[in-house]
């Protein structure tokens, strides 16, 4: 269910932009094309979400304590997650794209795409550890399934209140420290050409990467 919201949005965000304005004008078309960045950061997030979430009910359902007696360790069953998952997120991407350009007349021409696959690769890293580790983080697999919708919608809101300049002071540092605004920052340097290294957002990913990578090992749980 969180995959298949998370990876329609995109689309239903497209096509409601577009009933907002009459004709494809530049307006348009540049509003779309920053919107991207957070598209493709949302159906990153999903997919790991739900890759969390099918974890959970793993555990749920004992489906995983076969595993304890296996070869196989927490970080392997986690690096393995993700290399599966990359190849879904690659195609989503590209698919993405397509329609955008055909549809939304978006342009694709001068961009780094190799740093903007390593960013949503390095996002996707962050977003699947940290699904893994709420995955884990609660003793009843049943509890951690509830927490995954919990946060996700949380980062769905907060990705949508991006934008808003008017929010209280204490809300914008809350929000501005989050792994979405993270991910949606750095992606923004690389699709848009600007400096990645201005910002420090590709520094918190990383160190995200690293503490909720070793998080999600600590704690991981086969039941």
């Amino acid at each position: 269910m969180l995959v298949i919201f998370g990876l329609a949005l995109p689309f239903v965000q497209l096509f409601l932009a577009q009933g907002s304005f009459d004709t494809m004008d530049y307006f348009y078309i540049n509003l779309v094309d920053m919107g991207m960045v957070s598209f493709m950061s949302i159906a990153a997030m999903a997919l790991c979400w739900g890759a969390g979430y099918n974890h959970a009910y793993s555990r749920e359902i004992k489906f995983l304590r076969r595993l304890r007696m296996s070869p196989v360790k927490p970080v392997h069953y986690l690096v393995s997650g993700i290399l599966l998952n990359i190849g879904v997120l690659l195609f989503f991407t590209f698919l993405l794209v397509v329609v955008a350009v055909v549809i939304f007349d978006i342009s694709i021409t001068g961009r780094n795409w190799a740093l903007i696959v390593a960013v949503l690769l390095l996002i996707f890293t962050m977003f699947y550890v940290l699904s893994m580790f709420v995955a884990n983080a609660l003793k009843k697999a049943k509890h951690s399934q509830s927490l995954l919708y919990v946060v996700f919608i949380g980062m769905i809101v907060v990705a949508n209140l991006l934008v808003m300049d008017n929010l209280p002071n204490f809300i914008q540092v809350i929000i501005r420290n989050t792994p979405i605004t993270y991910a949606t920052n750095a992606l923004q340097a690389a699709w848009m050409g600007t400096d990645l290294f201005y910002s420090h957002d590709y520094i918190a990913i990383l160190a995200c990467v690293l503490v909720l990578g070793l998080l999600s090992v600590k704690f991981f749980k086969y039941e």
